[in-house]
């Protein structure tokens, strides 16, 4: 025995320097690994690499750490590879919020979350904002500090509850790019990615499973990502989605015509959404037109408001300037039934879903009418997908986020529980 001992201390002697640089060398291998997303020194997270290098959707590029008040949690904002519903790639820019400590060995839970309508330019993005890691912040509410809707509804629960949160900015917000503003599948795969890309940021101790939850635009774009959870492959489980408020484009673009025929008026917000929809999907779609759509006022009030305002700021600009200077939506708009084709393209349960979803929806809400959801609803149950809807009477816009907590909360838990 120790014949055969010191036999191995004669062999191994030689090799230790040898063996001691192969370990050193593979630490500082994964050193390399593990800080290749770090954001260059000097360089801007909303700057991105031009060309970016190859990869796939879903890859983390770069990432840097930002504060939070969010007790016991650390943030960062990531910029992530994905693409638009064109298959082209694009970069795109979001937060992600992890509690601190060591992550249980399968990882955290995930929770993709979709904000709402911001506006279309690059100041829009939510991550933007002096203090984007935090819980809920509306633009009307009084004690709001920013421009834009920020904030992730139920953050500082879920950090509680040991889940791992990622916000996307979407396309075109925060990097240079033309917003594709309400195109679904878009949107779900900007919000689908960002699951992929937390998931290569080692210090978020994400797992595999994830949920998407959704306000607004965001509501659209979580019912879309359901539509399309393939997207993710086997590289994370989406095993489920909660929609609050969503925009279901088809049956809200029919509502919305038969108020305006009833002499009626629509609410601002709701007006300028809709001329920002139709920019998007002129930009977006080759055969439509804006001039189909949109009178020479509402065409250069859109290029150029879209260049600089927030949606909020928007609806109150377009507010007054049609009262001063006449409608910015043509009587007699043209090309209908190629503008139709794609508007019942972006409707919800065109596809069914392959995760089972969660509603919420306020009864008293000027912006998403209740009626559009609901149909929706009645949709996508006529069709057996296990859905959840609950709506909330007394609710507007603005406060379904707030009012559905609670419950969307109980809904989460219970998906990651394998309820």
């Amino acid at each position: 025995m120790k014949t055969k001992n010191l036999l191995r201390k004669i062999v191994l002697a030689p090799m230790l320097p040898a063996l001691a640089l192969i370990v050193a060398c593979n630490i500082v291998h994964d050193s390399k690994k593990e800080l290749s997303y770090q954001l260059p020194a000097g360089r801007s997270i909303y700057d991105p690499p031009d060309p970016m290098s190859a990869g796939k959707h879903g890859d983390l590029i770069w990432a840097t750490e930002i504060s939070t008040d969010v007790a016991g949690a650390k943030a960062w904002k990531i910029l992530y590879r994905s693409t638009d519903i064109h298959n082209v790639d694009c970069p795109v820019t979001g937060i992600v919020v992890a509690p601190t400590g060591k992550a249980q060995a399968e990882g955290r839970p995930i929770v993709s979350y979709a904000h709402g309508t911001t506006g279309i330019n690059r100041g829009c993005a939510p991550s933007m904002v002096d203090n984007p890691a935090k819980d809920a912040s509306f633009y009307f509410f009084p004690d709001s500090p920013d421009r834009i809707d920020a904030g992730i509804p139920g953050l500082t629960e879920m950090i509680a509850a040991g889940y791992v949160v990622v916000a996307t900015d979407y396309q075109g917000q925060g990097v240079p790019g033309f917003h594709q503003y309400l195109i679904g599948p878009t949107a779900a795969r900007n919000t689908l990615d960002a699951i992929l890309a937390v998931r290569q940021l080692p210090e978020a101790g994400a797992g595999k499973q994830a949920v998407i939850t959704g306000w607004s635009q965001g509501g659209q774009a979580a019912v879309w990502a359901g539509q399309i959870a393939e997207y993710l492959t086997d590289s994370a489980t989406l095993v489920g989605v909660v929609a609050m408020a969503p925009v279901n484009a088809l049956e809200q673009s029919k509502i919305e015509a038969q108020v305006l025929a009833s002499g009626k008026t629509l609410p601002p917000m709701t007006t300028s959404e809709t001329l920002m929809a139709q920019f998007a999907m002129a930009g977006t779609f080759p055969e439509l037109q804006l001039s189909d759509v949109l009178t020479p006022l509402g065409i250069d009030f859109i290029k150029e408001s879209s260049k600089r305002q927030s949606s909020k700021q928007m609806g109150q600009a377009l507010a007054y300037l049609q009262g001063w200077k006449g409608t910015a939506t043509r009587p007699d708009p043209q090309n209908h039934d190629k503008w139709m084709k794609r508007v019942e393209e972006m409707a919800l349960g065109t596809i069914p879903s392959k995760v089972p979803i969660a509603v919420y929806q306020g009864d008293d809400d000027p912006t998403i009418f209740p009626a559009a959801t609901e149909a929706y609803v009645k949709q996508a149950q006529a069709s057996g997908i296990k859905i959840t809807y609950k709506h909330y009477p007394g609710v507007d816009h603005l406060r379904v986020p707030g009012a559905s907590q609670p419950d969307f909360m109980r809904w989460i838990a219970d998906r990651f529980s394998g309820k």
